[in-house]
């Protein structure tokens, strides 16, 4: 079988999408999108109706941004584990359907991220805008029975409202557990009307907080962190809890990785989060430019030809690195 080396390879997150070409080092195009606020609708969109989404989204990507015609072009899209049906059978047919493309291989986005190390093994968590998901992988076996997944940010901060995110990006950080009582400056944000704003330099932290402690209806991520490898079998306990791999926008804030690494550590003293060579938030898609280009990923390709014959999403269990 004849297949492209050069693929599109697309990172859908609950927030933004991402796209560029195999073997590249990031993304040429970062794009917001509502996939969070879609997927908590009720009723749940129908297929058609995320077609039509995916669809604009995809299209505005190809012919706008990565200025590339998605024809006969094989196509690596990295998907969350727990996707809405309806979604990942969206995204297969405006892949073949609409787009025609040669090619279409789905890939797990927690996995997918150790291409990006050189780890096979490490306990993946992944610190989305919608949620927490921890994944253990044992020499590149995910641990499914130890699968962990908490709600995070959409409890605390109004999803829609980007001025409120923006602030969140910009003058928010996490407070070291060493130094709770830390003096933190006002930020200041410039502004040509009489509606410029000063963020106090105690809620800079005091809500990001939540993360660390929990709450009533929440579990805090290293809470998490412990239940999660406390599911995993004794004799890879240690290996995980000593490969922490952090991906995930919110895992940019200042200071997440160095606290969790902290709160971890009074039950694990070996625990280490690991350093990455690029930013969290993009682990998944270099991960997925990295594996696009091997032999394995050409050969676990779906044609557009079997497709047609047999028109049927394959499980990712099927098509996993």
């Amino acid at each position: 079988m004849s297949v492209d080396k050069h693929a599109i390879v697309v990172d859908v997150g609950s927030r933004y999408l991402k796209v560029g070409i195999s073997g590249e080092r990031s993304p040429r195009a970062v794009l917001r999108c509502d996939m969070a606020e879609k997927m908590l609708q009720t009723p749940p969109l129908s297929k058609v109706q995320w077609a039509d989404y995916v669809g604009t989204l995809l299209y505005d990507a190809c012919f706008r941004d990565l200025r590339v015609a998605p024809k006969n072009k094989r196509f690596v899209v990295c998907e969350d584990l727990l996707l809405p049906r309806n979604l990942r059978e969206a995204l297969v047919e405006v892949v073949f359907s609409v787009f025609k493309a040669k090619h279409l291989l789905l890939a797990p986005a927690t996995t997918t991220a150790l291409y990006a190390t050189c780890q096979v093994t490490a306990l993946i968590v992944d610190v989305g805008w919608m949620e927490t998901r921890i994944l253990p992988v044992f020499e590149r076996m995910p641990i499914l029975s130890a699968q962990y997944a908490c709600a995070v940010l959409k409890g605390h901060v109004p999803t829609r409202d980007t001025s409120v995110e923006d602030l969140l990006e910009r003058a928010c950080f996490v407070l070291p557990a060493t130094t709770p009582n830390m003096p933190v400056l006002d930020a200041e944000f410039f502004a040509y009307t009489a509606k410029a704003l000063t963020l106090p330099g105690h809620a800079r932290h005091e809500c990001l907080e939540p993360l660390f402690t929990g709450t009533d209806e929440l579990v805090s991520v290293p809470d998490a962190v412990l239940d999660c490898l406390a599911k995993c079998p004794m004799d890879v306990r240690r290996a995980l809890a000593e490969n922490i791999l952090c991906i995930g926008g919110t895992a940019m804030l200042p200071g997440f990785r160095a606290r969790l690494q902290h709160e971890v550590r009074s039950q694990f003293p070996m625990a280490s989060v690991l350093a990455t060579a690029f930013p969290p938030n993009l682990m998944t898609w270099v991960g997925a430019s990295v594996f696009a280009t091997t032999a394995e990923a050409m050969a676990a390709s779906v044609s557009l030809e079997a497709y047609e014959a047999h028109p049927v999403v394959f499980d990712w269990l099927e098509l996993s690195p």
